[in-house]
């Protein structure tokens, strides 16, 4: 009796790994999640608002590496608009780094902008995130934040 309920078991699991297997395979490279990588401890987000309705439709993230000393940022829409989104574009920069750092602005991104790094070490960062939807601009910001 117990050599046949291994059997099953072990044929029960069998078949679930033929069947789960296929599925971790074909998973499309758009199912990825943003990330800005290890060692980036999360700071802060801040609300991306629709500039006529003030309706909060997504955020923008800032990370740190204290290792490298490098801020990262994500741009994401609410979760019920992923994909739904126009224009998402994430920047960052600060008031040494010689101009800024962006993802998106020449791109029609839909589900999130980033990460983008930029070396802040000793400094302050302006992060800021953007889309279009449903004819409305949305936008988000944290000046001078994070300082050091």
């Amino acid at each position: 009796m117990r050599m046949s309920a291994r059997r099953a078991v072990t044929g029960a699991a069998a078949v679930l790994a033929l069947t789960v297997t296929p599925a971790l395979i074909s998973t499309p490279a758009s199912a990825a999640t943003a990330s800005c990588g290890s060692g980036y401890a999360f700071l802060d987000s801040y609300p991306i608002k629709g500039l006529d309705s003030s309706r909060t439709g997504g955020y923008v993230s800032l990370y740190y590496n204290s290792s490298t000393g490098k801020n990262c940022a994500i741009a994401k829409p609410i979760a019920s608009w992923s994909g739904l989104v126009n224009h998402l574009d994430v920047q960052l920069s600060t008031r040494t780094y010689p101009g800024f750092v962006d993802d998106g602005l020449d791109q029609n991104y839909h589900q999130w902008a980033g990460p983008i790094y930029i070396p802040a070490r000793g400094e302050c960062v302006d992060v800021g995130g953007y889309f279009d939807y449903g004819g409305e601009r949305f936008a988000g910001h944290g000046y001078q934040v994070h300082c050091g």
